[in-house]
């Protein structure tokens, strides 16, 4: 399915929703049009109860090259504060949508387009990718939150302080990406996991996902109470009760 703008495509499949950055021309900039479609299209999935993964990738050669300069120079001050709120609440989204999201990164995931790859919760990418924090090159600062979560606060300072560009190699070697693989299996790779995790008990899966969001923000102790109520509340539900008893029988059937 393809939004109005024709900039952002939406392709369900099953349980999984594959959403593709449709600019390939600009580099999958972030138009303010696809800003606005992405941001709709996260919004609907965040309520959709036959959803239970999503997939994030970009068309053509690049995953995402940031935010379209071409429109942010032109624009007047009071635009540009908008268009970074929008920009913001589509990571916002990302983050505390119930649904895992798979970054599937096929090509540059440059400013913007970074912190749309550090947002999601697991990152794939093809050895063409590139990473880079470049804001500081333009007299910004960088978003550096959730990444010093995932690559330590010294190696995202870094990024964030020179602006680097990596290899898709040196991202797997420092905890960014979890998995490379050829370019013409990464879709492939990327919606077999989609279904490896859309396959899990859906309450559970959207609780762990919830859990590794918030424990990150407490303290040691804060964070043993609240492992221990969720699972607790995972103990009492039907859902386990019923994936227990499908295990049990399961196990009975090999005796």
């Amino acid at each position: 399915m393809e939004n109005k703008s024709g900039m952002l495509m939406a392709e369900r499949r099953g349980a999984v929703l594959l959403i593709t950055l449709n600019r390939s021309d600009k580099r999958n900039a972030l138009h303010p049009d696809l800003i606005a479609a992405l941001n709709e299209t996260l919004a609907a999935t965040a309520t959709d109860a036959s959803l239970n993964v999503v997939v994030l990738t970009g068309a053509g050669s690049a995953f995402c090259a940031g935010l379209d300069l071409e429109h942010i120079l032109t624009a007047p001050p009071e635009q540009k504060a908008a268009r970074l709120e929008s920009v913001l609440e589509i990571f916002r989204r990302l983050w505390t949508l119930p649904q895992p999201v798979i970054a599937a990164i096929n090509g540059p995931a440059i400013a913007g387009g970074f912190d749309l790859a550090q947002f999601c919760d697991l990152r794939l990418c093809a050895p063409t990718a590139v990473f880079g924090q470049a804001e500081i090159n333009l007299g910004l600062t960088q978003i550096m939150f959730p990444l010093y979560k995932i690559i330590g606060l010294s190696r995202a300072k870094e990024l964030a302080m020179t602006g680097e560009v990596i290899s898709a190699a040196e991202a797997y070697r420092i905890g960014l990406i979890n998995h490379i693989y050829p370019a013409d299996e990464l879709i492939g790779e990327a919606l077999r996991l989609a279904e490896t995790l859309a396959a899990k008990p859906r309450a559970a899966l959207f609780e762990t996902k919830r859990l590794s969001r918030e424990l990150i923000e407490m303290d040691t102790e804060a964070a043993f109470r609240r492992m221990n109520a969720a699972i607790q509340e995972r103990l009492r539900s039907d859902e386990h009760q019923q994936t227990l008893n499908e295990y049990l029988a399961r196990l009975k059937q090999r005796t």
